[in-house]
């Protein structure tokens, strides 16, 4: 935009300002000098082939570069915006503030208040009664493989006999 603007301040491209630079229509054929590469033989170029500055070539580059430039940007936005798994999953999920005292609802909020009385005394059901039973279970298998791969005797090669000592 400055380089525009630095253009259009001289009085002399100023009637130059608002002339478009580019065309969407068939250039003037220049008989004068010899297309090249020269071919052996003749190809008619009806309206219809896509020869470079045919109107079928500049309707396919037109509506090609139109395709990518304005519903294809729109395309590629939904994607990233729709298809972000981390969005999805914090649907409605307060964002962090850089003020830590305003970050209290991370750290306090109970999940399992929302779920109702069921999913309330489930939880309290696994955390207070069913631990105890868990981690004794888990203890005694813990034990339970300690001696029968013989962990606990692993000082027996030091020790002395008893009727050596």
């Amino acid at each position: 935009m400055a380089l525009l603007l630095r253009s259009c301040n001289n009085k002399a491209n100023l009637r130059y300002a608002g002339l478009r630079t580019f065309a969407a229509q068939v250039p003037k054929p220049v008989d004068a000098e010899p297309t090249y590469p020269l071919v052996y033989g003749r190809c008619e170029e009806t309206v219809m082939s896509p020869y470079k500055g045919g109107p079928v070539y500049l309707w396919l580059r037109s509506s090609i570069l139109w395709l990518r430039r304005v519903p294809g940007r729109h395309w590629i936005r939904w994607i990233e915006r729709n298809w972000d798994y981390q969005k999805m999953c914090l649907m409605g999920v307060p964002e962090m503030h850089i003020d830590p005292t305003k970050n209290r609802w991370r750290y306090y909020v109970d999940t399992s208040y929302y779920g109702g009385m069921l999913d309330k005394s489930h939880e309290d059901f696994y955390r207070y009664i069913l631990m105890y039973p868990a981690l004794a279970f888990f203890f005694h298998c813990t034990w339970c493989r300690i001696k029968d791969n013989d962990k606990d005797n692993f000082l027996a090669k030091w020790r002395v006999p008893a009727e050596e000592a």
